[in-house]
């Protein structure tokens, strides 16, 4: 038999499996397109959860005073030291004068700040940006160090607990989504065992003749695929349209949340449900004849 002739055989009798048992084949293609679907909301809302850290991190600065007074000079040498420090991205000076005058414009209206005090208060500032959430600690750390800096401050823990929220949903939910995958693979197995039982004398009288196990494997290997592709293509359809319309609800209640909504980055997340799916059922079809070959 011809190459072609053999995969429009594969293909067929893939198909004829399918039709001995159409209940348990819909219900494993149910159960597959459940377990993708909860397998995508989970890479969505990592994937989310970590926009959300990467956002809060860009906008989140750290912020170092000066109490004594500074000239031009010492301000502008203290500057070039500043991003001098591995990390830092960008750094600017606000001396307690102009910080001072801007304070009084803003509450002049609210506030008698003559009576309130004397003097200026406020100390040299140096807002600090930096290259990303993560090292906000050690340059910190290395912005203390600097003799002439009397105060940081950062919201690093913030940041922090939120890291720490994501490593948590991402280590629980890869051991839940591997039990569903463990429990679906099952599923998917003893769904297309139905149809190797029924053709066991077929396969039997097949081995007999000659056929080689890869040739007798195939079928059940593409019904696994047919399952599994289902699976995935509802999966898919259910996904897209309900998270789009959850991040046009989220993004409209919450205009603040940095909601993912890349055309590109939510393709590659359905392909990979997509994928998974195929690879879901090929699996299942493979382990599903593999006993029977060995006897065989």
């Amino acid at each position: 038999m011809s190459t072609f002739s053999n995969l429009e055989f594969f293909v067929v009798e893939a198909f004829r499996g399918i039709g001995r048992s159409p209940l348990m084949s819909f219900v494993a293609i149910g159960i597959v397109t459940v377990t993708l679907t909860i397998f995508g909301f989970f890479m969505l809302g990592v994937i989310n959860l970590g926009n959300v850290v990467s956002t809060m991190g860009a906008k989140l600065d750290i912020t170092s005073y000066v109490n004594k007074d500074l000239s031009n000079r010492d301000a502008a040498e203290l500057e070039v030291r500043l991003k001098k420090i591995d990390g830092v991205e960008k750094v600017n000076y606000y001396s307690k004068d102009d910080s001072w005058k801007d304070f009084k414009e803003e509450y002049s209206g609210k506030l008698e700040l003559g009576e309130v005090v004397s003097e200026n208060p406020l100390p040299n500032t140096f807002a600090i940006k930096v290259r990303s959430p993560e090292i906000l600690p050690n340059v910190a750390a290395a912005i203390s160090k600097i003799e002439e800096i009397d105060e940081v401050r950062y919201s690093g823990k913030l940041i922090s607990q939120v890291q720490n929220l994501v490593e948590a949903v991402r280590l629980a939910g890869f051991v839940f989504v591997f039990l569903l995958f463990f429990a679906t693979l099952l599923i998917v197995v003893n769904t297309i065992r139905l149809t190797v039982l029924a053709r066991e004398t077929d396969i039997y009288i097949m081995r007999l003749v000659g056929a080689t196990s890869s040739f007798v494997r195939w079928p059940f290997v593409i019904e696994g695929i047919v399952i599994g592709v289902g699976g995935g293509v509802f999966a898919v359809l259910l996904l897209r349209a309900t998270y789009e319309t959850l991040a046009f609800k989220v993004s409209a209640a919450f205009p603040f949340l940095p909601v993912v909504t890349d055309s590109f980055l939510l393709s590659m997340v359905f392909a990979a449900v997509g994928i998974t799916g195929a690879m879901l059922g090929m699996i299942g079809g493979y382990i599903s004849v593999s006993r029977l070959l060995k006897n065989a």
